[in-house]
C-alpha cells in the first residue's frame, strides 16, 4: 500500500509541471517587441531578406540618410561600364566608381532603402546628360564639371524596400556614388536604448510607448539637475571665424566674454559631458537671424533676435559620457551660455504618460503588448 501511493505521488509530480509548464506564457523580451513594433507598423518591408538585430535598430532608430556606391549597386553581368579605382576625376569613396563607355549606355541599381519618406536624392557624377529613372519617373542630372561632383537630382518619394534605379549614362559619365537624405524620426527605444535579451517590463515599455507618441515634452521637469548653465567662450574652442568679446551694445551676457562670428560665420563646437542618460530642453543666450545646429546629431534650427536673448533650441537626448552640441552662427552672430532644463524620467512618471499599469517590473506578455501597439496607432499617428 505504501509503495502504491509513492508510485502515484510520484506519478504526480512529474505531471504537474508539465502541465504548469504549459499554462506558463513564454518570455516575452525587447527583442520581440521591437520585432513587433516593426511588423505592426508594415516597416518590415525595409528589411533585408536575410535580417538581424541590427536592422531592426536601424528602423526604430529612424535615421534616414543612406548612401550606396555605384560600384556595389550595378549589374555586373549586364551593364556595359567598368570599376576604376584611380583618380582620374578627382577623389573618389568606397573602392571605386563606374566609368560608362563613348556613347550612351544604362546601368541598372539594385539598392534597399529602410525607411520609406520623401527623399532628396544625389549623386557624385562626372558628365552633362544622366537620366535617373525611380518609379517610372525620370531625373536629368549634369555635373557641369570635367570631375567629380554631387548634384542634387531631385525631390523623390521612395518606398521602403528594394528600390530599382536605371541609370542612363552620358558618353565617358562617370559615377562615384549617390545618397537619399529626409529628417530622421525620432527614435524609437527605451530611455537606455535597447537591450534585445532582456525581458519585457512595464517600465521600459512605458518608454518605448512614450518615444514612439512623441511625449517626452510632457515630462515635469525635475530639479535634481547638476547641468545648468554652460559658458560657451569657456567650454568651447573659438574658430578662426570667430572670436570673444566682451562689448555690451548687443543685449545682456551672463559669462565674462561671450563668442561673436565675423562677416563669414562660424560653427562652434560644444563638447559636453553628462553623468547619466537624461532628457534636456535647451536653451542658448544667443542673437543672429536663422541659427542652426545639432545635439548628438540631431538637428534644430531657431530663428533669433539681432541682440543676445534666450532663444529655445528644442528638447534632447544627452547620452552618459560626452555629447557634441553644434552651432552654426551667421555672419556676425553670436552665442553666450547654453541652459539646460532637466525633464523628470522616473519610471512612474512614464507609466503615467504611457498609461500602462504598473509597477515597473511587471513583465509584459505578447498579447499585452500587441494591445497597447493597437491602442497607440489607434490615437497618435506614428511616423507620418
Amino acid at each position: 500500500m505504501f509503495s502504491r501511493f509513492i508510485i502515484i505521488t510520484g506519478v504526480l509530480f512529474i505531471l504537474h509541471p508539465v502541465s504548469w509548464a504549459a499554462e506558463t506564457a513564454p518570455e516575452f523580451t525587447q527583442k520581440d517587441f521591437a520585432q513587433l513594433i516593426v511588423n505592426h507598423f508594415s516597416w518590415n518591408t525595409g528589411l533585408p531578406e536575410k535580417h538581424s538585430d541590427r536592422d531592426y535598430l536601424l528602423i526604430l532608430g529612424g535615421r534616414r540618410a543612406f548612401t550606396y556606391e555605384a560600384e556595389n549597386a550595378y549589374n555586373e553581368k549586364t551593364d556595359l561600364v567598368t570599376m576604376r579605382d584611380n583618380i582620374m576625376f578627382g577623389p573618389f569613396t568606397g573602392k571605386g566608381w563606374l566609368l560608362g563607355v563613348s556613347e550612351t549606355t544604362s546601368s541598372d541599381f539594385t539598392i534597399l532603402v529602410p525607411i520609406q519618406g520623401e527623399y532628396t536624392f544625389k549623386a557624385v557624377i562626372k558628365g552633362n546628360g544622366f537620366v535617373w529613372n525611380i518609379d517610372n519617373r525620370d531625373y536629368r542630372a549634369d555635373s557641369k564639371s570635367g570631375n567629380f561632383r554631387e548634384v542634387e537630382v531631385g525631390k523623390i518619394p521612395v518606398k521602403a524596400g528594394i528600390v530599382k534605379i536605371q541609370v542612363t549614362i552620358p558618353p565617358e559619365g562617370a559615377i562615384d556614388s549617390f545618397s537619399f537624405t529626409a529628417a530622421d524620426h525620432a527614435p524609437i527605444q527605451p530611455l537606455i536604448g535597447w537591450r534585445f535579451k532582456e525581458r519585457l517590463n512595464a517600465g521600459r515599455m512605458a518608454e518605448i510607448a512614450v518615444s514612439m507618441m512623441s511625449l517626452y515634452s510632457r515630462l515635469p521637469d525635475t530639479q535634481d539637475n547638476p547641468l545648468k548653465s554652460l559658458s560657451v567662450s569657456d567650454a568651447a574652442p573659438v574658430p578662426a571665424t570667430a572670436a570673444k568679446t566682451g562689448i555690451t551694445y548687443l543685449g545682456k551676457f551672463i559669462s565674462r566674454e561671450w563668442v561673436r562670428a565675423d562677416y563669414r560665420g562660424a560653427t562652434i563646437q560644444i563638447p559636453l559631458k553628462a553623468a547619466d542618460v537624461g532628457l534636456y530642453g535647451i536653451t542658448a543666450n544667443a542673437m543672429g537671424a536663422r541659427i542652426k545646429g545639432s545635439v548628438n546629431d540631431s538637428p534644430f534650427e531657431v530663428t533669433a533676435k539681432s541682440y543676445l536673448d534666450k532663444v529655445t533650441l528644442g528638447l534632447f537626448r544627452l547620452e552618459s559620457g560626452d555629447n557634441m552640441i553644434t552651432v552654426d552662427l551667421p555672419p556676425m552672430g553670436g552665442i553666450d551660455t547654453l541652459e539646460f532644463s532637466k525633464k523628470s524620467t522616473t519610471p512612474d512618471d512614464f507609466l503615467r504618460l504611457a498609461g500602462i499599469k504598473g509597477p515597473a517590473e511587471r513583465l509584459i506578455t505578447a498579447e499585452e503588448a500587441g494591445t497597447v501597439l493597437k491602442t497607440i496607432q489607434a490615437s497618435y499617428q506614428i511616423r507620418k
